[in-house]
């Protein structure tokens, strides 16, 4: 009997599920505004659930991101909690591929997957994946860009012949619709942001190689912070950035 507990917090939605032999014994999802309220709630009810202890895993698999800066902290912060306190294993894997996987029984068996997430700030995280039969393989590194810039990647990574089986998925692609019009077809069934039930499929398609240490989120682009003071911010945001002027001497007599 194999077992994997896996986390998803990419989104503003996070997910825990429990998949013993590839069937999902339970899936349990909470958009409560800080993931850290609910995570090890969810968690004692798929194990629970399952009848199972944390020691009893095969490995614990946690979605990696590309998403929310935040969200992914705390996913992966956990999920690493977790496995140092019962020397389970960690098994990493990306968001975008999640995503895609959800979107598998709503395509053919030859189309090529755009997994699309509202990156927010106007842009949104891209990762192209090909369906080989249940499985995916991906096409390239994903990516974070402006929407009205996906035609360019598409016609710099896909062939024409690839692009003509294209389909588009997750909550980025339908904010964007109206942008994206016309370079595939639209999945509107199925899940629209990562969940963990796809995570933990994904992790049994992956070798058995703990990255416990190693493992981090992929974030795709620089953290806000960073953006804002890429030579850091010596003294915190509202540091005085320059020395207080002199006081004025006094008069004589004052």
């Amino acid at each position: 009997m194999s077992a994997i507990l896996a986390i998803e917090t990419s989104t503003l939605t996070a997910s825990v599920a429990l998949v013993r032999d590839g069937q999902i014994v339970l899936a349990k999802e909470s958009g409560a505004n800080t993931h850290s309220e609910t995570l090890l709630t969810l968690v004692d009810e798929c194990l629970q659930a399952g009848k199972l202890t944390l020691a009893e895993l095969a490995t614990i698999a946690v979605g990696a991101g590309p998403g929310s800066f935040t969200g992914l902290r705390i996913g992966m912060a956990t999920v690493k909690g977790l496995c140092f306190a019962t020397s389970v294993s960690l098994t990493p894997v990306s968001s975008l591929a999640a995503l895609a996987h959800g979107c598998l029984p709503f395509c053919d068996e030859s189309s090529i997957i755009a997994a699309v997430l509202d990156a927010r700030r106007k842009e949104i995280f891209v990762g192209l994946f090909a369906r080989e039969g249940s499985k995916l393989v991906s096409l390239g590194t994903e990516q974070v860009l402006a929407p009205a810039d996906l035609p360019e990647l598409l016609a710099r990574e896909l062939t024409d012949e690839q692009r003509a089986r294209l389909v588009l998925c997750g909550d980025g692609a339908r904010k964007y619709a109206e942008v994206l019009q016309g370079q595939g077809r639209f999945v509107s069934e199925g899940p629209q942001t990562p969940t963990a039930a796809a995570v933990a499929m994904l992790a049994y398609e992956l070798p058995p190689v703990d990255v416990l240490a190693s493992a981090k989120p992929t974030y795709v682009r620089l953290p806000e912070a960073e953006i804002k003071f890429p030579n850091g911010n010596t003294g915190g945001t509202f540091a005085m950035q320059a020395a207080p002027s002199e006081k004025p001497a006094r008069k004589p007599g004052k």
